[in-house]
């Protein structure tokens, strides 16, 4: 009776060490959660990429170690040796390590993320031949978000050795175009083309031109070629698309006044009547000499 007693006594009082050190466990979940909380308040102002990126892995790693003292201190309490414990620990850690070798690089993949930062949650990037929105950068993985409202999870240990190319922290967009004239635009109409060109460029508030914008890089097989290269001052994708198509119409509007036109790819369309005449007469075409001579 004595011993029964004595043994409900004991497993009542192990039950309620472990029910005041889970109390105190959650109490300091509840405090790094209020402290991160405020962290981020003062830095979502000036540092906002960072509090979304970096705070989120802090609190993190600090409840793992809060959970971790827990159990410590409740094995201490039980009455189990916690030098034993930790040497135990010691061994098993290192036995662990060895057999997680790809989690433990995806950990500190993920603090190279984190500390070096190519990219933030929130920015829009390319990794490998895929691309999409960061959403979280967690311990072991970082989620995408892709442009078909997918999610992607790639280990840390893999994305952080990946070349990563930043969208988000481009400060102006590039505007390119290869202009391809007809062969028999004259020089006089390539010269008022460039000027007018140059005069849509210079005179849009949102364009940075530079000192050449249009220039007339060369002499085709069947066209007259023009190269427009410009930078559009915005970060926005849909403002960059909605001021591209602006500057495209003009431009057409441009060639058009100029009294020329785009190229069209007259070989192919020679080859192309060439192999007609064959089939319909059931022959060779005409060589370039017949075909002068006729």
């Amino acid at each position: 009776m004595d011993r029964s007693f004595a043994l409900l006594r004991l497993y009542l009082n192990r039950c309620l060490a472990f029910l005041f050190f889970l109390s105190l466990a959650w109490l300091g979940a509840q405090i790094v959660d209020l402290m991160i909380g405020r962290v981020r308040m003062l830095l979502v102002s000036k540092h906002g990429t960072l509090s979304y990126s970096v705070l989120p892995l802090v609190s993190r790693v600090l409840k793992l170690g809060i959970l971790l003292l827990m159990v410590a201190a409740v094995l201490a309490d039980w009455g189990y040796n916690a030098t034993t414990i930790l040497a135990g620990l010691g061994v098993g850690g290192l036995a662990i390590a060895l057999a997680a070798q790809k989690t433990l690089e995806n950990l500190f993949g993920g603090v190279s993320v984190i500390s070096d930062r190519p990219v933030a949650v929130g920015d829009f990037c390319k990794f490998g031949d895929r691309s999409g929105t960061v959403e979280d950068i967690g311990l072991r993985s970082t989620r995408i978000r892709t442009p078909d409202r997918t999610i992607v999870s790639v280990p840390n240990g893999q994305f952080s050795s990946m070349t990563l190319e930043n969208f988000s922290q481009r400060d102006k967009m590039m505007f390119h175009l290869m202009l391809n004239l007809r062969r028999d635009t004259t020089s006089d109409q390539v010269r008022t083309l460039l000027e007018s060109i140059a005069k849509i460029l210079t005179d849009h508030p949102k364009m940075e031109a530079g000192n050449l914008p249009v220039r007339f890089v060369g002499v085709g097989t069947y066209s007259l070629d023009l190269e427009i290269f410009a930078y559009i001052l915005t970060q926005d994708g849909d403002e960059f698309m909605l001021i591209q198509q602006e500057l495209l119409l003009s431009i057409l509007d441009a060639v058009e006044a100029a009294g020329t036109a785009l190229a069209l790819p007259t070989q192919a369309s020679v080859n192309y009547s060439l192999a007609g005449w064959s089939n319909r007469n059931g022959a060779a075409p005409p060589s370039s000499r017949e075909r002068s001579s006729a």
